[in-house]
């Protein structure tokens, strides 16, 4: 048997019971884990997180994020919008552009991201998504999302999922406004958002 294949259970059960630095220690996370053991990782304050405007590739951390976006992107609306919390807000989305809309709180700089998804068989699918860790301490957002036609408005209450990252193809199973294809008149979606905190919006 090649020595390759050999295992020593001794070894093996003091590497896992050894305490290793978090991954995201270099960013300035304290916490230690057990080898092998990725629970808090999932939850880290320090996990990395990508910038949501289209076609850029900035990662860091959530606060980190914030202040790029602030720096970079505010100037151009069409590629990050402002927005205040408890403020509902008219927006549209170029569908023939863009599958999504990138907002920045004024105050406070959290980022929201309204994503659509083209369903193969029909209609549309839009999600409201906040780019921050899954960390038990930051507060959790919900949300008033609504589709605006002439006489209807289709209006969903949710709270807010937190991501680190956008991903273009994925189509949500849960947590979704449905629009059907008789409300899409052309590729400009227009629609209102509300956000604010804890669950103010899920019961509306």
């Amino acid at each position: 048997m090649p020595i390759g294949d050999i295992r020593c259970r001794a070894m093996e059960m003091v590497i896992e019971s050894s305490a290793v630095p978090c991954r995201y220690a270099m960013y300035g996370c304290k916490e230690t884990t057990l080898y092998g053991d990725q629970a808090h990782e999932k939850v880290c304050l320090y996990t990395r997180c990508q910038c949501p405007v289209t076609n850029c590739n900035y990662a860091g951390g959530y606060k980190e994020v914030e202040a790029h976006a602030r720096l970079l992107h505010s100037w151009d609306v069409e590629d990050l919008t402002p927005f205040v919390f408890n403020t509902p807000q008219i927006f549209s989305i170029n569908l023939a552009r863009t599958s999504r809309a990138v907002f920045q709180e004024e105050k406070e700089g959290d980022m929201i991201v309204v994503q659509t998804f083209k369903r193969t068989n029909a209609g549309l699918c839009v999600t409201v998504n906040h780019i921050a860790p899954l960390s038990l301490g930051l507060p959790n957002l919900s949300c008033s999302i609504a589709k605006l036609n002439s006489f209807t408005t289709l209006r969903l209450g949710v709270m807010v999922k937190r991501i680190q990252n956008v991903r273009e193809q994925e189509e949500p199973s849960e947590d979704f406004l449905f629009i059907p294809d008789y409300m899409l008149i052309d590729n400009h979606l227009k629609m209102q958002i509300c956000v604010g905190s804890e669950f103010k919006y899920v019961h509306i």
